[in-house]
C-alpha cells in the first residue's frame, strides 16, 4: 500500500470512527449511562463482530489488514496521553486520613476479585483449551492478569457517576472515591508486575534479570519523585508569574511524558506505567493543572480515544464465542468478577458498620470497570498473556459490569416521597418559602428584589433556596473532574447571595450537576417544600415563545405554584398591573401583587377586561368578589384599584396601559396569549410587545387521582445534606 493510499484510509477510518462514537456516546448520555461507555460500544460495532458480519466487503474496504498499524500507533499515543490525564486526575490527598474502614475496604475489594480471578483463570486452564499458548507460554503471568484485570475499578467512571447523582460528598461517594483511587494505584502496580513477569518468562530470564529489571523501576519512581516532581514545582512558579500556560510550558511537560513512557518501556514495565505515575507526580488541585489538562484533554479524548476504541473493537471477535462452553465460561468470568468485586466491598464495609443498603451501593460503584479494563485487556493482548478469545470474554465483562452499575445503583440509592407541595395561599401560617434556579450569574439579583417583595420582613419561617445546575462537561466525560476548580457554580450564584445577604434575607444556596435541569428543580422545589419557584427568562435558541423549553417542563413538573420574571429594565414595583379575566392562574396572579403591596406598599390595578355590547354584570361583580376576597386586609398601604374595560381584544388593552407601571404581574392563560408549548415558533404577543418587566405566574392543580412520586435520586440527595 502506498503511503498516499494509506493516508486516505487513514482519513476514511477516523472519520467513521469519529462520527460513530460521537453519536452513540450521546445516545448513552441520554440514557444516564457515561458518555465513554458508548464510546467503547461504538468500537466493538465498527469491528468484525457488527460491521464485518453485517457488511464484509465494506469492513475490509475500510479496515484493511495492512492498515491496521498505523491505526495501532494513533491509538497507542493517545493511551498514554490519556494515562497521563489519569494520573493527573488522582490526588494522594483523596488516600490520606480515611480511616480503618477505607483500608478495609479498599483492601477487600482487590484482594477477593483477584484472589477468584486467579482461581478461575486456575480453572479454566485445566478444563478448556480456551488460553491456548498463550497459558502454556506465559502462565504465571496469565494467571496475575486474570486476577488483576477483574480488581480493577474505573476511578473516573466512578467518579462521574458520583457527580452526577451529587454523591460525591457523601459518606458513601468519599468513600467509593478513596476506595477507587487506592484501586487504580495498586491496578498499575500489579500490571507492571504482571508485564515484567511475561517479559521474564518470554526471554527465561534468570533471577539475576528480574532483579536488575525491580531495581531500575524502584531507582525510576525514584527519580520521578525526587527530580521530577520539583522540577514541575518549578514550571508551576512559572506560570504563576506568567499568569497563562505558555508553549514553552506545554512543551516541557509533553517531552517529560514521552521520555517517562519510554523509560518505562525499556526497563520492561510498559510505557502507560510512565505515563500514569508522570501524571500522578504532577502538582494537584492547582490552576496550572487544570489548564494543562484542557490543553490535551480535547484532543486526546475526542480524537485519539476513539482510535483506541475502534481499534480495540477490531480485536474483539464475537464469533470466537461459539458453543456452549465459550458462552458458559464469559458468563462465568463476568459473574465472578461481580461477585467477587460487589461480595469483597460490601461485606468488609458491612463489617465496619455501614448499612447493608450503603455496603451494596459501594460494592456496585466499585463494580465499574469502563476504559480502564480495556486498557489493561489490550496490554495482556499485546504481550501474548490471553488469546483473541479470552480477549473477547473479557471485553464482555468490561462493558457489563460497567453498563449495569448505573440502573442498579439507581435502584439501591434511597428516595424520599415529599408531600405535596404548598402554594401561594397555603403560606401565612408555615412560612414563605422560595426556589430560585439561575442559569446566567446576572439575572440572580432582579430575581432577589422580586423575592423580598413577596417575602417581606426576615423571618425564621421565611426562606430563600438559590439553586445553580449545570451540566455535565466535556471536560468530566473521561475523568472524574474532582481536581477541577469549580468556579462556574459559585459565578453564577455570587450575585443572588449578595443581594439576597444585603437585604437581609435568608438564603440557602444548592449547586450540582444536572442532566435533567427541569426534573431536578421540580424535586428540590418538593423536598424544600416551597410555595414558589421563580425562574428568569432567557431568549429560547430554538423557537421564539417565552413557555417553551425548559420553562414549559418546569411549569409541567413542578408540584407547586411558578413565576416567569421577564425582566425589562426592572427597578422598583410601585405600581403593579394585574390583568385578570377570571381563571385560577389570574387569581394566583392577585395573591401574588397582594403580597408585594403589603410588603412593598405598591398600589395594585385590577384590570378586567370584558367584550363589548356584551358587558355581563354578574361576570363584573365574581371579578369585584374576588378582588374583595384577595384583598381583604384593612391594614394594606395602599388600596386596590378594580377597573372593567369594554373591549374585544384583552391583550391589545394590556399593552395600551402596561407603560403605565412598573410590573405586570399575568397568570398563563390563552385568552391571553400566553399557553406553554415544549416548541414554539410563534410569539406570544403580549409577552413579545409588553415594554414593561412581566411575571407570569401558572396556578398548580394536583390531579385528582394523582399518587405521591419519588424523588430524583441526584436532587433528593443534593437537597437531603
Amino acid at each position: 500500500m502506498g503511503s498516499e493510499q494509506a493516508i486516505l484510509i487513514l482519513f476514511v477510518q477516523v472519520t467513521f470512527i469519529l462520527a460513530l462514537s460521537r453519536l452513540v456516546g450521546m445516545l448513552f448520555a441520554r440514557l444516564h449511562q457515561p458518555q465513554v461507555m458508548g464510546e467503547m460500544i461504538a468500537g466493538i460495532i465498527l469491528g468484525p463482530s457488527l460491521l464485518g458480519w453485517a457488511w464484509p466487503t465494506g469492513y475490509h474496504q475500510i479496515f484493511p489488514v495492512e492498515s491496521l498499524p498505523l491505526l495501532n500507533l494513533l491509538s497507542q499515543v493517545g493511551v498514554v496521553f490519556f494515562l497521563f490525564l489519569i494520573g493527573l486526575d488522582l490526588d494522594p490527598k483523596l488516600l490520606r486520613g480515611k480511616g480503618r474502614i477505607a483500608v478495609v475496604v479498599s483492601s477487600s475489594s482487590i484482594a477477593t476479585p483477584f484472589v477468584l480471578g486467579v482461581g478461575l483463570a486456575v480453572g479454566i486452564y485445566a478444563a478448556t483449551n480456551l488460553f491456548e499458548d498463550a497459558g502454556h507460554k506465559h502462565y504465571l503471568a496469565t494467571l496475575l492478569f486474570m486476577g488483576s484485570a477483574v480488581s480493577v475499578t474505573a476511578f473516573p467512571v466512578l467518579a462521574r457517576i458520583l457527580t452526577e447523582r451529587n454523591l460525591q460528598k457523601s459518606t458513601i461517594g468519599s468513600l467509593a472515591i478513596t476506595c477507587a483511587a487506592a484501586n487504580d494505584v495498586l491496578a498499575w502496580c500489579m500490571l507492571a508486575f504482571v508485564v515484567a513477569v511475561a517479559r521474564f518468562e518470554s526471554q527465561n530470564g534468570g533471577l539475576g534479570g528480574a532483579f536488575i529489571q525491580a531495581g531500575m523501576a524502584v531507582a525510576y519512581v525514584g527519580v520521578m519523585f525526587l527530580v521530577v516532581r520539583p522540577l514541575l514545582r518549578r514550571l508551576e512558579i512559572v506560570y504563576d508569574r506568567r499568569g497563562y500556560l505558555t508553549q514553552n510550558i506545554v512543551s516541557i511537560v509533553f517531552l517529560l511524558v514521552l521520555v517517562s513512557a519510554y523509560t518505562t518501556q525499556r526497563i520492561g514495565i510498559h510505557a502507560l506505567f510512565g505515563a500514569f505515575l508522570m501524571g500522578g507526580v504532577m502538582p494537584k488541585g492547582t490552576r496550572f493543572v487544570r489548564h494543562l489538562s484542557e490543553k490535551l484533554e480535547d484532543f486526546t479524548v475526542v480524537f485519539l480515544l476513539p482510535i483506541f476504541f475502534a481499534f480495540t473493537g477490531l480485536h474483539t471477535h464475537l464469533g470466537l464465542l461459539h458453543g456452549g462452553q465459550a458462552w458458559l465460561v464469559t458468563l462465568l468470568i463476568l459473574a465472578l468478577a461481580s461477585i467477587g468485586k460487589f461480595g469483597g466491598t460490601a461485606i468488609s464495609a458491612k463489617a465496619c458498620g455501614l448499612s447493608w443498603r450503603e455496603s451494596s451501593m459501594l460494592g456496585i460503584l466499585m463494580n465499574a470497570r469502563g476504559l480502564m479494563e480495556l486498557i489493561i485487556l489490550n496490554v495482556a493482548l499485546e504481550l501474548g498473556v490471553i488469546n483473541e478469545t479470552i480477549f473477547a470474554m473479557m471485553v464482555i465483562m468490561a462493558l457489563g459490569t460497567t453498563f449495569l452499575t448505573t440502573p442498579i445503583l439507581a435502584l439501591l440509592q434511597p428516595a424520599k416521597k415529599p408531600q405535596r407541595g404548598p402554594t401561594v395561599a397555603s403560606a401565612e401560617a408555615d412560612g414563605f418559602r422560595i426556589l430560585i434556579p439561575v442559569s446566567l450569574p446576572k439575572s440572580g439579583g432582579p430575581l432577589v428584589q422580586l423575592a423580598h417583595m413577596l417575602m417581606g420582613h426576615t423571618s425564621p419561617v421565611n426562606k430563600l433556596y438559590a439553586l445553580h445546575l449545570r451540566h455535565p462537561t466535556d471536560h468530566e466525560a473521561y475523568r472524574s473532574g474532582l481536581n477541577d476548580v469549580d468556579e462556574d457554580s459559585d459565578e453564577a450564584l455570587a450575585p443572588l447571595l449578595a443581594q439576597a445577604r444585603g437585604r437581609g434575607l435568608p438564603v440557602e444556596p444548592h449547586s450540582f450537576v444536572s442532566r435533567d435541569v427541569a426534573g431536578d428543580i421540580s424535586s428540590v422545589a418538593k423536598a424544600r417544600h416551597v410555595n414558589l419557584v421563580l425562574i428568569g427568562f432567557h431568549k429560547p435558541i430554538i423557537g421564539r415563545t417565552i413557555l417553551g423549553g425548559v420553562v414549559h417542563r418546569v411549569l409541567t413538573s413542578c408540584e407547586t405554584d411558578a413565576a416567569i420574571f421577564v425582566d425589562r429594565g426592572f427597578r422598583q414595583a410601585r405600581k403593579i398591573l394585574v390583568p385578570y379575566l377570571g381563571s385560577v392562574h389570574d387569581r394566583l396572579a392577585m395573591e401574588l401583587a397582594s403580597r408585594m403591596a403589603r410588603n412593598a406598599e405598591a398600589q395594585v390595578t385590577v384590570l378586567h377586561v370584558v367584550p363589548p355590547l356584551r358587558g355581563d354584570a354578574s361576570r363584573q361583580l365574581d371579578a369585584r368578589g374576588a378582588v374583595d376576597r384577595v384583598f381583604h386586609d384593612p391594614t394594606q398601604p395602599a388600596p386596590v384599584t378594580f377597573r372593567v374595560i369594554q373591549d374585544p381584544s384583552p391583550v391589545g388593552v394590556v399593552l395600551h396601559q402596561a407603560p403605565q407601571f412598573d410590573l405586570v404581574v399575568i397568570g398563563v392563560a390563552e385568552e391571553w396569549g400566553l399557553e406553554s408549548h415544549l416548541f414554539g415558533w410563534r410569539a406570544e404577543r403580549i409577552a413579545r410587545d409588553c415594554p414593561t418587566s412581566m411575571l407570569i405566574v401558572r396556578k398548580y392543580e394536583p390531579p385528582a387521582l394523582a399518587e405521591p412520586t419519588e424523588l430524583d435520586g441526584a436532587a433528593a440527595a443534593a437537597v437531603s445534606a
